[in-house]
């Protein structure tokens, strides 16, 4: 129930956005329940009436069922993945990436806000890297760190630049444009600020099985992409959304046939110098999903269903 809790946690926050959260840096410790909970665990008291553990788990399944069942479906398919390759995290790989993390902070919220940060807990930095490395929260982070980055080893990896539109004819006056004077020179005349009509998406890199999702690539775009020679540049491709896509390709980087132990510190090192975006998380996390057949059972129905032969 404890892994539960705090990677359920940690996958919520994957869908809101890149990582750190602003001023939200992790605590030593977290609230959390012990990891076998009996049903008669109280869990909180409400104008001084207990409310226990399996009351609450009942309420929620019947209330939310399907959330409530995907949310555990995502913690097992991640824990499941850890049991597999075998991850652990050594004191000191809990400390690089503590570093790793504050550095995210820095440069996300400034280091002036960071220093406030810093004054209005009353610790210094040093103090606040050994906290965040003895926290749950970062230790699980680290766990999905090595899961998507060891993946992204095993198929091949696509990078790309794309530039989108809502237009079709502002799409092909780009291409024109790229023709012209080359896609660098092109894409600079695109405001970096995207936008819902237009917009320049560079250095993306995806596992080829899992293209981009915002906005979304799709298999057809992607396709013709794959089909060119690095540096070559698509035609106007329509997407999803009535988007019109022209895509350059960077590079494809061949998948490796290698076991987790024979890469860890190649996936470690690369995690700390470049650590991954919440959106690789959830990407590798549903791409696992989809695969899964999954059958919601109703409990409400099966309550009201008659008793005796059909």
């Amino acid at each position: 129930m404890k892994n539960a809790l705090m990677l359920g946690t940690v996958l919520l926050a994957a869908g809101c956005g890149s990582p750190p959260p602003k001023e939200n840096l992790p605590s030593r410790s977290e609230p959390i329940l012990e990891r076998r909970v009996k049903p008669d665990t109280i869990v909180a008291l409400i104008n001084g009436e207990p409310i226990t553990w399996q009351t609450v788990a009942e309420k929620v399944l019947e209330l939310n069922l399907k959330e409530s069942v995907d949310q555990y479906l995502r913690w097992k398919i991640v824990d499941d993945r850890r049991t597999a390759l075998g991850i652990t995290h050594t004191p000191d790989e809990l400390r690089r990436r503590a570093a790793a993390y504050l550095d995210q902070v820095k440069k996300q919220i400034g280091e002036e806000r960071f220093r406030q940060q810093l004054a209005r807990e009353g610790v210094t930095e040093e103090a606040k890297r050994a906290q965040v490395a003895e926290s749950p929260y970062l230790a699980q982070v680290l766990t999905l760190d090595k899961i998507v980055r060891f993946s992204a080893l095993l198929e091949d990896e696509v990078r790309i630049d794309r530039a989108y539109f809502a237009d079709e004819a502002d799409a092909r006056r780009f291409r024109e444009a790229v023709t012209a004077k080359g896609f660098d020179a092109a894409v600079q005349e695109i405001p970096e600020q995207r936008s819902p009509a237009r917009g320049r998406l560079l250095g993306e890199t995806f596992p080829k099985s899992q293209p981009p999702a915002d906005p979304p690539l799709d298999a057809r775009s992607l396709e013709a992409a794959l089909k060119l020679e690095p540096g070559g540049v698509t035609g106007v491709e329509s997407g999803r959304f009535n988007l019109y896509y022209v895509v350059r390709l960077l590079g494809i980087r061949k998948g490796r046939d290698v076991v987790y132990s024979e890469v860890r510190e190649e996936v470690l090192v690369g995690i700390l110098r470049d650590p991954p975006a919440q959106q690789e998380y959830m990407r590798w996390v549903e791409g696992e999903l989809v695969r899964c057949r999954i059958e919601y059972s109703d409990p409400a129905s099966r309550r009201e269903r008659p008793k005796g032969p059909p």
